[in-house]
């Protein structure tokens, strides 16, 4: 019979970390194909529409994982507890994506195999990412959400980061070969901590060994499609869910335009290289991660998950207003890193932030179709956000960009602050109390 040591259920240290490493694993393909991809191409003389594009794919899996999310609530394994066989599958998935990606081997003008790449590898993280976002519902207690969400978007964070300036360095010198093989050992490793733990006492850890469902598990399965669909459909129609959608929508749709904007900005008016690019944005994204672990634990704490996310949605809309007013100051190396810093700041906190949100409106029956969905509903418009800065016209109408993203930017606080969920104070510490 396992030790505490291995079952998440029973220790908050062993569920902190876990969170984090599962996090940092799917932050791995974040960072090549959102950081990484984009500037090679960009470098490389690929169009506005291009870099747009690929950055676009790179969210599009992320915006239809209700579909797995479903399925993952339907059919489970419950002797292996309730998501993890499906996350050890997921592993599996991102692994062979990164493995198609290397044989495949584009190069920076093949457009149409880049976009199939990014979404193969983008595939197998989105599917991950459900099944830890149903394992996070089901087995966080209310009082620890803040932090274990510092400490999961924290580590996807640093995955992106160390990810994109690998990943950057290797596509200039190495080789696209390379630069996607260099992860799987890594992926490989999360795999076999996977596989060590257990969600509840007296679980299996793999198919073939030994151990049996928990009665809670069994009680809480939801055994019809009509439950899960009925059950879902009322949760997500209360107004609480709605405004939460669309707020993050906004939000969202804001992200997609600068992460479109930006490497396509370095280009232009730093002259960036691939390499470059990627190192800078991969450090700034490390030291803001690190960061953002603390200020989002305690934004949690002291503020209540609504009141930070209205913040953190005003300061988006702040940077893109010092953007329009300091035109003179584009072609500042440092004033563009220092941007980089908030901008990655802000990325991660507002995942920190609204995360608990999610969470305190998901039904725990439905926990990852629920839970997915608003995921999905705020993945979509980081694709729909570059579609619009195509639209709008690329770089060539970059101040129209900048005034659009900041409508959508206080749009989107405004839809967090008439939220009536998210004021209670998590306990999230950011060193907290281990077991």
């Amino acid at each position: 019979m396992a030790g505490s040591l291995w079952v998440l259920a029973e220790s908050r240290k062993l569920r902190l970390v876990a969170f984090f490493l599962f996090y940092f694993g799917q932050g791995i393909p974040v960072g090549v194909t959102d950081v990484a991809i984009p500037i090679w191409v960009a470098a490389n003389g690929g169009s506005d529409t291009d870099v747009a594009l690929l950055v676009g794919a790179a969210f599009l899996p992320w915006s239809f994982k209700f579909i797995p999310a479903a399925l993952m609530d339907r059919y489970s394994f419950l002797a292996m507890g309730r998501r993890r066989a499906w996350l050890i599958g997921a592993q599996f998935l991102m692994m062979g994506g990164f493995l198609i990606a290397a044989f495949a081997a584009p190069e920076p003008t093949d457009i149409g195999l880049l976009y199939w790449v990014v979404l193969a590898v983008m595939g197998g993280a989105a599917i991950q990412d459900v099944a830890v976002d149903g394992l996070a519902v089901d087995i966080l207690p209310d009082d620890e959400q803040g932090t274990a969400s510092s400490f999961m978007f924290g580590g996807q964070a640093v995955g992106a980061a160390v990810s994109g300036a690998i990943g950057g360095y290797a596509l200039q010198y190495w080789g696209v070969s390379i630069a996607f093989l260099l992860f799987i050992p890594v992926v490989a490793g999360i795999l076999l901590w996977s596989m060590l733990l257990l969600e509840r006492r007296g679980e299996r850890h793999l198919p073939w060994t030994k151990g049996e469902a928990s009665p809670e598990l069994l009680a809480l399965a939801p055994r019809r499609w009509w439950t899960i669909i009925k059950t879902t459909a009322v949760a997500m129609m209360t107004r609480d869910s709605i405004v939460l959608v669309l707020a993050s929508g906004c939000i969202r749709a804001v992200q997609g335009m600068l992460s479109s904007i930006w490497p396509l900005f370095a280009v232009a008016y730093l002259a960036f290289e691939t390499s470059e690019y990627s190192s800078m944005v991969s450090t700034t994204g490390l030291i803001s991660s690190v960061v953002a672990i603390g200020i989002g634990a305690v934004l949690s704490s002291k503020m209540g998950a609504r009141r930070s996310s209205v913040l953190v949605a005003s300061l988006h809309a702040v940077l893109c207003f010092f953007l329009l007013g300091a035109q003179s100051l584009w072609s500042s190396v440092f004033v563009f890193v220092a941007l980089t810093l908030l901008k990655a700041q802000l990325s991660t906190l507002q995942s920190i932030c609204t995360n608990p949100l999610r969470m305190q409106l998901s039904d725990k029956r439905v926990a990852a179709t629920q839970f997915t969905i608003y995921n999905s509903l705020s993945n979509l418009p980081v694709t729909l956000g570059t579609y619009i800065f195509v639209w709008l016209g690329g770089m060539a109408a970059i101040v129209t960009q900048l005034w659009v993203a900041a409508g959508l930017a206080m749009l989107a606080a405004i839809g967090m602050f008439v939220l009536r969920v998210g004021d209670r104070r998590m306990a999230a510490e950011p060193v907290p109390k281990m077991d």
